[in-house]
C-alpha cells in the first residue's frame, strides 16, 4: 500500500491459507501488521484473558460469550471465549482463563466490549471483572463490571462496554511536570525569559528560563527545552511570555526576542498544547511587560482519552413514519458512532410494548461508554415477523449526562420488498 502524498510504502505479509479446510489456522480472516522500511508497526503478542464471574445467586451463564479488546492500535476484532481449561465455563465465583496467541498487540488498552447470545437454559450472567494481560508488554489491564448481562435483570442489556481501571490510579490533583519547548525565530537573545501557564484549573507560578554563556539558549532557529513542576492546571488555554535582562539592568532602546512556537506537554498524561506565536517579546525588567498567546491546537494523548471513557446513559427516541404499513414486527438494532468509537450493535427492546408502530414514538435508555461528539448511527432490522418492512422517520439520541441531543433524519423504508430493498440505513446528524 503506497501513500500517494508521502510516497511511504507499507507491506503486509501473511503467507498462509484463508480457508476453513486448509492450513493450520482454519480461518477466513487474517490480520497483518504493516511493515514500513523493514520495521514492524505493530508487534504480535499473546493475550491472556481472565474472566471472573461474580459470587451472586444465579451469577453463572450457559450462553456463548464474546469479547473485543480496544487499544491505541485499534481493536482485536471479535474473540470467542470458547477454549478454556474448565469444561463448564462462567460458573458462580469462577475465574476462566483464555489464551489468544499470535494476535497483534493493541498497545495501551482503553476498553473491552463483552456480550453473550442469550442461549442455554439460564443465560443471565453477573460479570465481576475481566483482566487482559499483554505478554509482550508484560502488563495487565483490569476492566471492572459488577453488573448483570441479562435480559431480565438490571437494565436488560446483554452487551457491556467496560473502561480500563488502570487509568484511575493517576492522581491529577497532585503536582505534575510540564515540558516546554520554545522555537526562536530570526531575532535571538542572550537574555533570560519567563513563562506563566494559564490552565482551566488555575495559573502556574512564573517559571524563569535562564540563559548563560555556558549554556546558550534562544539562538536563531533553535528549539530549547525546559522542565518544571507545578500543581495540575488542567487544559492549558493560554501562556504569558516575558523577556527580562539577566542582571536586572535598565534596557537601552528597544530590544526584542522573536518566538515562533511554544509547545507545552503535560508529562503525566502526555497531552500537548501548541502555541503558534510569531511574536516579538520586548526586553523589559518590569514583570507586567509581556505578551499573551492563546492555545492554537491541542493534541490529546491516548491515556487522556481513555480516562474520559465513563459510562453514560443515552436516551434513544425512534419515530416511525406515517404511511400505510409503516410499522414493523422485526427486531430493530442500533449502532451509535462517535469520536470515541462505536457502541456495538444493540437491540432496541422493551417489555410489554408493541414497538415501531405507524406514527409511534418509542423511547429507549442504553448505557454505554461516552461516545463523545456523535458522527452517525446505523439502524437495521432482521426481517423477522409477519410484516418486517419498516418506514423509519428519524432517530434522536440524547446524552443524558450533558443534555446534548443529536437528530438523525431518515424518511426511508427498511424493507426487502420496497424502494431500494435495504434493511439497514446509516444516518448522519442534521445540523
Amino acid at each position: 500500500m503506497r501513500n500517494l502524498t508521502t510516497e511511504e510504502v507499507s507491506v503486509f505479509t501473511y503467507e498462509d491459507w484463508l480457508s476453513r479446510t486448509h492450513g493450520p489456522k482454519r480461518t477466513m480472516i487474517c490480520e497483518m501488521a504493516a511493515v514500513v522500511d523493514e520495521e514492524m508497526m505493530v508487534e504480535p503478542t499473546t493475550y491472556i484473558v481472565q474472566v471472573k464471574t461474580s459470587d451472586t445467586a444465579g451469577a453463572g451463564t450457559d450462553a456463548n460469550v464474546w469479547i473485543v479488546i480496544f487499544g491505541e492500535n485499534g481493536d482485536t476484532g471479535t474473540l470467542a471465549l470458547k477454549e478454556c481449561s474448565k469444561s463448564n465455563k462462567f460458573e458462580r465465583k469462577q475465574v476462566d482463563t483464555f489464551r489468544f496467541s499470535e494476535i497483534l498487540s493493541m498497545g495501551e488498552l482503553s476498553k473491552v466490549r463483552v456480550w453473550h447470545d442469550n442461549s442455554g437454559p439460564s443465560p443471565g450472567w453477573h460479570l465481576d471483572f475481566i483482566d487482559v494481560k499483554d505478554e509482550i508488554m508484560d502488563k495487565t489491564f483490569r476492566f471492572p463490571c459488577d453488573r448483570w448481562l441479562a435480559k431480565n435483570d438490571d437494565d436488560g442489556q446483554i452487551m457491556r462496554e467496560l473502561a480500563c481501571a488502570n487509568n484511575d490510579f493517576l492522581d491529577l490533583n497532585e503536582k505534575t511536570k510540564y515540558e516546554i519547548c520554545i522555537t526562536t525565530g530570526e531575532t535571538e537573545t542572550k537574555e533570560n525569559a519567563w513563562i506563566v501557564l494559564e490552565g482551566k484549573k488555575g495559573r502556574s507560578k512564573e517559571f524563569v528560563m535562564e540563559n548563560s554563556s555556558k549554556k546558550k539558549r534562544f539562538l536563531r532557529g533553535n528549539v530549547d527545552r525546559f522542565d518544571f513542576s507545578s500543581k495540575n492546571l488542567g487544559d492549558i488555554a493560554g501562556i504569558c511570555l516575558g523577556h527580562t535582562p539577566k542582571d536586572g539592568k535598565k534596557v537601552k532602546g528597544e530590544v526584542f526576542w522573536q518566538v515562533e512556537e511554544v509547545v507545552v506537554t503535560e508529562r503525566e498524561l502526555g497531552n500537548k498544547y501548541i502555541f503558534i506565536c510569531n511574536g516579538l517579546i520586548p526586553l523589559s525588567p518590569k514583570r507586567d511587560d509581556f505578551l499573551t498567546f492563546e492555545c492554537t491546537k491541542t493534541i490529546e494523548s491516548f491515556a487522556s482519552k481513555a480516562r474520559s471513557l465513563v459510562p453514560v446513559k443515552y436516551e434513544i427516541i425512534v419515530i416511525t413514519g406515517d404511511e400505510k404499513g409503516a410499522g414493523t414486527d422485526a427486531n430493530v438494532f442500533v449502532t451509535i458512532y462517535g469520536v470515541n468509537g462505536d457502541s456495538g450493535r444493540r437491540q432496541l427492546r422493551q417489555k410489554f410494548r408493541n414497538l415501531f408502530e405507524r406514527e409511534q414514538t418509542d423511547r429507549f435508555l442504553l448505557e454505554m461508554l461516552d461516545m463523545g461528539e456523535l458522527q452517525k448511527v446505523r439502524m437495521d432490522q432482521d426481517n423477522s415477523g409477519l410484516s418486517p418492512g419498516w418506514l423509519l422517520d428519524r432517530v434522536e439520541v440524547t446524552n443524558t449526562a450533558n443534555g446534548v441531543t443529536t437528530i438523525f433524519l431518515c424518511g426511508k423504508w427498511l424493507d426487502l420488498e420496497r424502494a431500494d430493498k435495504q434493511i439497514a440505513r446509516v444516518l448522519y446528524p442534521k445540523y
